[in-house]
């Protein structure tokens, strides 16, 4: 085990960049002033593990992604019904990719792609994504933690867990869709926390006080417009800024170094037939295509529910809402005969 208190100094006495608009501490590219740049990408990265890329989704693709997604947000998703999963009171889940073309040109974007595999010098592959709405319930349900430290492994049976000569090379690239303009309940990174390599594991509450003080003292929230999408280092401590009691709607990725992981994903992603002509080689690649996974999608996120006891309930109301219909066609049949 690594200790974290001299690797503190990696992190930056003084931000380099400071950008008024959108808040002090990290760095923000816009793609409509000046065209899209993957070395400043990688440079903002590589030193404060987060950058944020103004302006780089068109307006119209946003607003249709959106359009789609309350849809699919207004009821749950009950016996074959489309609709958003529940895991827990604050957050409704919805996987992007169902909500057709217009999402996949967010999550698929090949400027995006070359950015991150430049920054990991690797392919990728699109391990995880979910479009989440977060309830402004004015509590913390997800703190500040890591997706990565030492001995990481998806499922607990693994046998091949990160070690650290791997998580010394960026093994994860997580990114934030804003759907909506958002500042409070915005995402949070704590700058150059990715150099740390979470010596005491994933969950920042777990640290001694003094470290985790120093480390929440780099916590930035980055301020977004929707269409802004921010890239961050998963090994860096992240999470949404709560308490928050507004509702935040984003879209989340995370892209897998295949050099360190394979072509392997969480759990596959749900692509339409009718979307896949839109579609380069690359992008279906990056996507998952030809791709081995870990998580069955029987048993991943978004079937949290089945350990509710409100799923017994719901499973009896389903298996029995044509009771009536049945009995009905029985005694019609029953007279027939």
């Amino acid at each position: 085990m690594i200790s974290c208190k001299p690797q503190l100094d990696l992190l930056p006495q003084s931000l380099s960049v400071v950008m008024p608009e959108t808040g002090p501490g990290f760095r923000c590219l816009d793609v409509a002033e000046a065209p899209f740049d993957i070395a400043a990408v990688g440079a903002a990265l590589a030193a404060d593990g987060v950058v944020l890329l103004r302006n780089l989704f068109a307006q119209a693709t946003v607003a249709e992604v959106v359009r789609r997604a309350e849809e699919w947000l207004a009821l749950p998703a009950v016996a074959g019904v489309p609709g958003y999963a529940k895991v827990d009171a604050p957050k409704r889940l919805l996987n992007p990719c169902l909500l057709g073309g217009p999402a996949l040109d967010l999550l698929a974007d090949e400027r995006v792609i070359d950015a991150i595999e430049a920054h990991m010098g690797s392919e990728c592959v699109l391990a995880e994504t979910t479009l989440k709405r977060d309830a402004g319930v004015g509590y913390v349900y997800f703190p500040l933690h890591s997706d990565f430290a030492v001995g990481w492994a998806k499922s607990a049976d693994a046998t091949d867990r990160l070690t650290l000569a791997q998580l010394r090379e960026p093994v994860g690239v997580g990114g934030v869709i804003y759907l909506h303009d958002t500042t409070e309940g915005g995402f949070c990174y704590c700058i150059g926390s990715h150099k740390l390599l979470s010596p005491h594991g994933q969950d920042l509450t777990r640290y001694p006080a003094a470290e985790r003080a120093a480390i929440e003292a780099t916590l930035v929230r980055l301020d977004g417009r929707a269409g802004d999408l921010v890239l961050f280092d998963d090994r860096g401590f992240h999470g949404p800024d709560q308490p928050s009691r507004v509702e935040r709607t984003v879209i989340l990725l995370d892209y897998y170094r295949v050099a360190t992981f394979g072509r392997v994903q969480v759990s596959p992603l749900p692509l339409w037939s009718t979307d896949l002509a839109r579609l380069t080689p690359r992008q279906l690649a990056v996507l998952g295509v030809g791709a081995d996974f870990w998580v069955s999608p029987m048993a991943y996120t978004a079937t949290r529910f089945r350990r509710s006891a409100a799923y017994g309930l719901t499973r009896l109301i389903i298996e029995n809402s044509y009771l009536l219909n049945h009995a009905k066609a029985k005694l019609k049949a029953l007279i027939g005969r």
